[in-house]
């Protein structure tokens, strides 16, 4: 009986080894997983509450790029075409030596404003729906992005720059506002349609009523490493796709000025509480509704360590 029980505890004792053995073997699979040089692209799951689809990545990594070198996390505008802005980026990624990671949030996946500009915080896009359970909220996404990348290229750098522009932007600055705890140590937001103001008499998505942001909560806001990016010649209240409502046109007519209204909102509130305001605004002469164009602002910003 002994030798009967000593045998099973044996062969339960190699299952056991073997099933480590395995779960280390892809663990270090996935952990020593290159990312090549040049453009690329990988899969990565991440289940949202929108569907379980795999994320796809985009990416871009110089020649002479080691991973001490920076990350930038870049968001996307409203046509989802996460590829068109990995290669937007290309020339000042081998300029500035940074490895460009664009996460394409598809509409499939993330459907409508609702899912992407505005995060899934509310059930609807507009100021008549009901807030969504944070773990619906689609902010940790930008996270699990980092953290993946991390892995696959064996960046040195537990931080990374996150850069958004338009619809991008949208996302980004409700992740500055929303989204918690980041690894962000620069946080971009580049000529965004429209806003969540710190206000606590609008309600989401044009203010923060009803959120419950707590003044500890708002200080940890303000004191983010964030730029307000402005493109100067981005003025146009006619743009066929800038938001018109009541709520929105009160932030002002053009991107240009709904920014600068954010952001001197967002200085205010600072004041108002008393704590330390760490935001700064820059504006791009010259430069309207580009991608391109705000993003060789960023790169510079970024590489001069300017932000």
């Amino acid at each position: 009986m002994k030798n009967k029980f000593f045998k099973v505890g044996i062969v339960f004792i190699f299952l056991l080894v073997l099933l480590q053995a395995v779960v280390g073997c892809v663990a270090s699979s996935k952990k020593f997983e290159p990312l090549n040089v040049g453009a690329g692209m990988f899969t990565m799951p991440e289940d949202t509450g929108a569907n379980t689809n795999n994320l796809q990545v985009f990416y871009y990594r110089p020649a002479n790029w080691t991973p001490d070198k920076p990350i930038v996390v870049v968001q996307h505008g409203l046509k989802r075409n996460a590829q068109e802005y990995r290669d937007g980026w290309v020339k000042y990624a081998d300029q500035y030596t940074l490895l460009v990671v664009c996460p394409e949030f598809s509409e499939e996946k993330y459907p409508g404003v609702r899912y992407y500009n505005t995060g899934n915080v509310s059930d609807t896009d507009d100021d008549t729906g009901n807030l969504q359970p944070k773990d619906k909220w689609v902010f940790p996404v930008i996270n699990h992005v980092f953290n993946e990348v991390k892995i696959r290229s064996g960046a040195t750098n537990n931080t990374f720059t996150l850069f958004g522009h338009s619809a991008g932007a949208q996302l980004v600055h409700r992740y500055v506002l929303l989204g918690g705890q980041t690894q962000a140590e620069r946080i971009i937001s580049a000529n965004a349609g429209w806003y969540t103001m710190p206000d606590t008499n609008a309600k989401f998505p044009y203010g923060i009523k009803d959120m419950s942001l707590s003044k500890e909560e708002l200080t940890k806001v303000f004191a983010k490493p964030v730029t307000i990016l402005l493109g100067e010649k981005d003025n146009n209240p006619n743009h066929k796709i800038l938001r018109h409502t009541l709520q929105a046109d009160a932030q002002g007519f053009s991107r240009f000025e709904r920014g600068n209204q954010f952001f001197n909102k967002a200085k205010e509130k600072a004041a108002e509480l008393g704590v330390p305001f760490n935001w700064n605004l820059i504006t791009v002469p010259g430069v309207g509704h580009s991608d391109v164009g705000m993003a060789a602002a960023a790169a510079k910003l970024i590489a001069e360590g300017a932000i």
